[in-house]
């Protein structure tokens, strides 16, 4: 089924992420972001995590530029936003 478009959101959805990642290198890559809040990784499930920023607006120029970003060479980083 094709990808669902959420409606922009605060809060971003990552998935695809390899198995190694963890919140600090997370928060290390969206820390550059104005506006970033926090990383919350799912426990249990290595592949997927919530990034939360202050605004819609500054979680959308995160996911713009983070959007298929390799953590490692595999692993190409899918975003989306969190369903509300």
């Amino acid at each position: 089924s094709p990808p669902t478009h959420n409606p922009p959101n605060h809060i971003l959805f990552l998935n695809n992420l390899p198995e190694e990642t963890n919140e600090m290198m997370l928060s290390m890559l969206f820390n550059q972001f104005p506006g970033f809040k926090e990383v919350r990784l799912v426990p249990g499930k290595h592949d997927i995590a919530f990034v939360e920023f202050e605004s819609e607006t500054q979680g959308g120029v995160a996911k713009d530029a983070l959007q298929g970003f390799r953590i490692t060479a595999t692993c190409a980083m899918k975003i989306t936003y969190a369903k509300k």
